[in-house]
């Protein structure tokens, strides 16, 4: 499976921005209960009652809502705060679209901006109770290098007949091609959440759209086009060993 088919197949990550809060999302501060426990010297101590921050991954985050009754039933009641529906889809989809929009502020601004999903939604509540537009969510995620040599690897060995080498990672056009294929990835996809009118049944309906901003397509384009311009030399004996295995089956075939 490609970096592509596996992000695209769970539509969860990280997002792309290069700080120590990158792919983190702030979630509120939790009480931690006070507690009494003994001391080295025999003795016992009181721990008091405090506050903590809450963090979590992205990925984390939107796993969790789906095996935390509570965390479900507490992001409902939000829900209903600002004039949503509590479907399970929809839910759901509003739940990762402010996971993301509450990450980004947190790690674009270093972690001082704690932005709760709760709050992220009522800012996008707020957006759509004006009648505006409303503002799509765009999730970028982080594609880590050995998840694009898989695919250059496999491109690789389609096209040249070769396994990808530590020289060839010391190559301008290795270099070249994993910064362009970051950036492809940084294009991120796109969420939308919006109400439509179904034509059969004439009833508004929640429809939640994920547009990938790059496919597949370009990406294996991008690393064929690098390879065959890299290794001309394998690639044309690469297919002239198909040709003649393709030649010799003929002749064998047709004894």
């Amino acid at each position: 499976m490609s970096a592509y088919d596996r992000l695209t197949s769970g539509l969860a990550g990280e997002t792309g921005y290069a700080t120590a809060y990158t792919g983190q999302v702030y979630l509120g501060s939790q009480k931690v209960p006070g507690y009494t426990t003994q001391s080295r010297t025999g003795g016992t101590y009181t721990v008091k009652a405090s506050t903590k921050d809450l963090t979590e991954t992205t990925a984390q985050a939107q796993a969790r809502y789906l095996t935390d009754a509570q965390l479900r039933e507490k992001w409902n009641t939000a829900l209903r705060k600002n004039g949503f529906g509590t479907d399970p889809i929809q839910a759901r989809a509003l739940w990762d679209i402010s996971v993301a929009g509450a990450s980004d502020w947190y790690a674009t601004s270093n972690g001082q901006q704690k932005i709760t999903p709760e709050q992220y939604l009522g800012w996008y509540s707020s957006g759509k109770k004006k009648k505006g537009p409303a503002l799509p969510s765009r999730q970028v995620y982080q594609v880590t290098e050995d998840e694009i040599d898989a695919d250059i690897d496999e491109i690789l060995q389609r096209r040249a007949g070769r396994t990808l080498q530590d020289t060839d990672r010391s190559e301008d056009w290795y270099n070249d091609l994993v910064s362009g294929i970051n950036k492809l990835y940084s294009k991120g996809i796109v969420t939308t959440v919006e109400k439509v009118k179904n034509p059969k049944t004439g009833k508004m309906e929640t429809v939640t759209t994920q547009t990938p901003e790059f496919s597949k397509e370009e990406i294996t384009k991008r690393i064929t086009s690098a390879v065959e311009e890299a290794d001309p030399l394998s690639v044309q004996r690469k297919q002239d060993l198909d040709f003649a295995n393709w030649a010799f089956g003929k002749m064998g075939g047709g004894r």
